[in-house]
Order: structure tokens, then sequence, then C-alpha cells
């Protein structure tokens, strides 16, 4: 019996050919180290940094930044109203996204594919968009909806305020019920569907079975929709800058947000941002200690489709249900944007002065939006390519190499997946400010806060895309004498190639509409067309801002459109069936 040896056993894997002692390095050997290096640059290096700035003090290391923001009022508030607000998202969440999810998946309820296209492109908007629109419709003085119901209707008490925690949930819940609903229907489709017969058969009424059977084997998948609706909700930036700041809502972002004014706080920051990391990695023990009481199993694996349940009269009810949530979360946002963006002034008469001055003076006349819509474009393409570029490297030293360590490569890959926009630029900002090159407010450092956030994203789409590609195909082109290079050319990247369009897409669209960092990154010469619009809106420039914001989403919907046709269709469906990243 021979030992085996690091190289005998590399050698085994497809793709890994290690040089003999004395040999050149081979050029996957560089491609792999290059892709360590830039993900302990982009991830690793500037969390350590991170940590290391909270525990710095006047007075040296010390825990006098933890110290304050875990006893401060205006901490405790600020953690308080984010755990409100995460809490009511969550469970708002939860039930539209089970309601909906159970409709199209186990009813014979009308208009499924409405349903559908509701939650995607929910998933799709960007939330702080939808928080200035419903800001035209419900501020207290000037929304429209407001004013229609005091001065023309008479019934002032049928106003709503949409500055205040119950605006929040609201417009937060609109972006996040997609995390439960994505999840939900894909596990509703997924199981056997013989235990729920098996249980009907034994006279369980069909309210029984899906309590007893269906709820059970689907509730990691809805727990797991639960935890990101809750994460997300907590560190959308946005949304809470808009309509919880004017109603006194402070909230963990908008606390690190105002850290940052002259002289900026960065220890307090750093402090307050592994807040976020400590919440996070808490929602993720209970989750994981709540599913590991309990098995979710189903062992046939190859039961039939399940029937769907006939309501009679009461699915044109849950019909209703879903028209209702397309028309809040979409029909109103969008259709306030459109019209706020071609009228003279804002207002109830709106439709007496229409005009394209706004888009006009977005696109040729203001130098700024002009400079952000570039920005924006090159950095989202940059980064969704060298995102799906290191993400399928990592994918492929994961899933075809023996190298040591592999698999912490690959949790590094995911530590982003906990960290907010806002916690990710603190990360930054207290490593390159300790580097000796000055990044600060370029270009070169929001790229880097872009690539290194939906990094787990482009990992995840170049895993799955790599796992259903057999060994074997690479292997033979090695054997046949093909190189590294020329196997990955001309074998694996054709094979996935629809999960890296996939992957690419699922970057790019959050890059365009990404606020929470780029808030604290940008520059005048690097501001990006969510920083535009941010900051038009905090100006007062009403209408320019809903048509900027008309633009960012045909921006948003060009790129679904081409990445679709580039991949070989079924990419929208394809990105929105990853989840939601976080």
């Amino acid at each position: 019996m021979t030992a085996s040896t690091p190289i005998a056993e590399a050698s085994a894997r497809p793709g890994v050919a290690p040089a003999a002692p004395g040999h050149r390095v081979r050029l996957e050997h560089v491609v792999m180290g290059a892709a360590i290096a830039a993900l302990v640059i982009l991830v690793v290096l500037p969390i350590a940094a991170l940590l290391l700035g909270s525990l710095v003090g006047d007075r040296g290391l010390s825990l006098d930044h933890f110290g304050e923001v875990l006893t401060g009022r205006l901490y405790l508030t600020a953690l308080k109203n984010s755990l409100v607000l995460g809490a009511w998202t969550g469970l708002f969440s939860l039930l539209v996204g089970i309601v909906l999810a159970f409709a199209v998946s186990r009813t014979d309820v009308p208009g499924k594919r409405l349903l559908e296209i509701t939650a995607s492109l929910s998933y799709l908007s960007p939330p702080f968009l939808t928080a200035i629109a419903f800001v035209y419709l419900f501020s207290p003085n000037a929304g429209l909806i407001n004013v229609f119901m005091r001065d023309v209707a008479g019934l002032p008490w049928a106003t709503f305020d949409i500055f205040s925690m119950t605006g929040l949930v609201l417009v937060t819940a609109l972006h996040t019920f997609p995390y439960v609903y994505l999840l939900a229907s894909s596990a509703l489709q997924s199981v056997d569907a013989s235990y729920e017969e098996a249980a009907q058969i034994l006279g369980a009424s069909k309210l029984r079975t899906a309590i007893s059977i269906t709820a059970p084997l689907v509730a990691p998948a809805i727990l797991s929709g639960t935890l990101l609706a809750f994460v997300n909700a907590i560190a959308l930036f946005g949304s809470q800058a808009i309509i919880g700041l004017p109603g006194r809502v402070v909230t963990l972002p908008t606390r690190i947000y105002a850290l940052f004014d002259y002289p900026p706080e960065y220890g307090l920051a750093s402090a307050l941002s592994l807040v976020f990391v400590v919440i996070t990695v808490a929602a993720l023990y209970l989750q994981r200690a709540f599913l590991s009481r309990r098995s979710f199993v189903t062992l046939a694996g190859k039961g039939g489709r399940p029937q769907l349940m006939p309501l009679g009269p009461w699915r044109w009810a849950l019909f209703a249900f879903g028209v209702g949530v397309f028309l809040v979360a979409i029909v109103a946002p969008y259709a306030t944007l459109i019209a706020v963006s071609i009228s003279k002034s804002w207002g109830l008469d709106f439709w007496k002065g229409l005009t394209l001055a706004h888009y006009k003076f977005i696109l040729f006349d203001y130098n700024v939006t002009q400079r952000a819509i570039l920005n924006s474009l090159m950095l989202a393409t940059v980064a969704a390519t060298l995102a799906v570029l290191l993400g399928a490297v990592i994918g492929w030293i994961d899933l075809r190499t023996l190298i040591p360590g592999r698999k912490l490569l690959d949790y590094a890959s995911l530590i982003p997946l906990g960290l907010p926009g806002i916690v990710m630029a603190v990360a930054l900002i207290q490593f390159w400010l300790r580097m000796p090159i000055a990044l600060y407010g370029t270009l070169a450092i929001l790229l880097l806060a872009y690539v290194g956030r939906y990094i787990p994203l482009s990992v995840r789409a170049a895993n799955a895309s790599l796992r259903q590609v057999d060994p074997s195909l690479e292997e033979s082109a090695q054997i046949l004498g093909a190189s590294w290079a020329t196997t990955m050319r001309e074998i694996t990247l054709p094979l996935i190639r629809p999960g890296l369009f996939a992957g690419w897409l699922l970057v790019f669209v959050p890059v365009i509409q990404e606020l929470s960092a780029s808030i604290l990154l940008f520059s005048s010469g690097s501001i990006t067309l969510a920083v535009a619009v941010f900051n038009l809106y905090e100006t007062g420039y009403v209408e320019p801002v809903a048509a900027l914001a008309m633009i960012n989403m045909a921006i948003i919907g060009l790129a679904i459109f081409v990445a679709n046709k580039l991949g070989g269709g079924g990419i929208a469906q394809r990105t929105t069936g990853y989840g939601a990243p976080a």
C-alpha cells in the first residue's frame, strides 16, 4: 500500500495539475492566488480593520466605544427602533409572502402570472424609490392622497402620515415580502405530494393536512425568507432616511450615517456597525437552533405534483388580495413617479401641465446627474464582471480542487451576506484610511465596496452552476492534452454561462440602486445614480427626482433584458430563484 501525497490527491480532481518541484508556476495557480488575494483585500482585511477601529480609543485599545453605544440613549433608541422595524417587517413579509406563495403553488386562484410578476418587480424595485413615491402620496401636508382626503373629500381622519414607524414598516415590507414568497413557493412546489395524499386518505381535512404535513416541511424555507426580510429591513438606509428621519424614527443605519458628520466618529461608527453583525449572527443562530430540533426531510423524493386546492368563490377573494398587493407595491409607486416626472408642478391638478422638461434637465442640462449615470453604469458593469470572475474561480477552487482551506475561502466569501452596505462602507473607510493609498471618495473605493459586498451572490451562482457540470467532461479534455485555460474556455465556462449571467445580473441590479454604502464613500467626482436621487430629494427637486428615478428603473429593466438574451433565456426567473441578497 502506497501513501497518498498532496500532489497525487490533487491530481485526482479535475482541473488541478500541481507543478512538480522545479517547474514553472502554472496559469491556474496564478489565477487561484489572485482570487484568494482579492478576497482577502475585499472582505477579510476591511472586517479586521472594522474590529480594530472599534477597539482603538483615546487611551489605546479599550472597550469605551462599545460601552458608549450600548449605554447611550441615542444608540439604544436607534437599536430599539431597528429591532421593532425588523420584527414588524418580518411579520408582514411572512403573512403576505405565505399567502401569495400558497395561492400560486397550491390553489386554483386565477391570475397567477400577475402574482408572480408582483413578487419579482417588488424584489427588483429600489426601496428608496418606493419610499420617495409614498412620500409624494402620503406626506402630511403635501401628499396627493392626503390633500385630496383633507381638502376635497372633507375626511381629515382618513389621512395617513407616512413619516412614522407604520409608514416605514409599510414601505419596507413592500420590498421584503418577495423573500418569503420566493423561498416558500419553491419549497411548496418541491414537497412530495404522497405525504399529503396519505394524510387525506386517512381522513385528514385539507386544512389539517396543510397545518400538520405541509407547513412543517416548508418551515425551513419560510423561516429563511423571514430571516432575510428581517435582516434586509434593518439594513436599508435609503427608506429609513427618507421616511424615518422626518418622523424622528432614528435607526442604526441613520445613526451610523450621522456619526460621519464633522468631526467624524470613526470608532463609534465601527462599534455600532459591529452591533449589526451581532444581530445578524444571533438571528442565524436562532434559525439554526430551531431547525436542528426537527427533521424536515422528505424521503420519497418521487411523489407526483401536488393537486391544486379548489377554493370555489374564495379564489376571487384571494385574487383580490393579490391584486391589492400589486396595486400598492407596484402600481402606486410607479404610477406616482411617472406622473410626478412629467408634471410641471406636483399637486391635485398635476395633469393640467404635462412636460418632458425634467427628463431633458436630467439627461442633458444637469452635469451632476449625467456624471452620476455614467459612473453608475461603469461601476455596475465592472463590479458585476469582476464579481462573476472571482465567484467562478472561488467556486472552482471549492468544487474542483483539494487545496487545504478551500472551505474557509468559501465561508469568507459569504461574510458580506450579513453586512449591511453602510457597515461595509465603514469597514472600507477604516481600512483604507490606514493605507498610504488615497482611495476615499474615488470610484475605486466604490468599486471595492460593490465587489466585496456582492461577491457572495456571484459565488453562490457559480457554485450552483458548477455542481451541475460533470467533472468527467473537464477530465476528458485534460486527458486529450487540453490546458487548464483551454478547458475553462471551451468546456467549463460555456456550460455554466447561464448561471454566470444570472450571477452577473444579481450583482449589476443592486449596484445600480445601491445607496447604503455609496452615501458614505462618494465624492462630487464619484457620485452615483442612487446618491444623486437622494441628494436631489434632500434639496427639494421633486419633479427631477422622479425623472431620475424612472431612468434608474429603465436601466435596471434594460440590464435584465440584455442579460436574458445573452444568457440564453430564463435569466430573470433564475435570478429571483437564487433568493434575495442580504
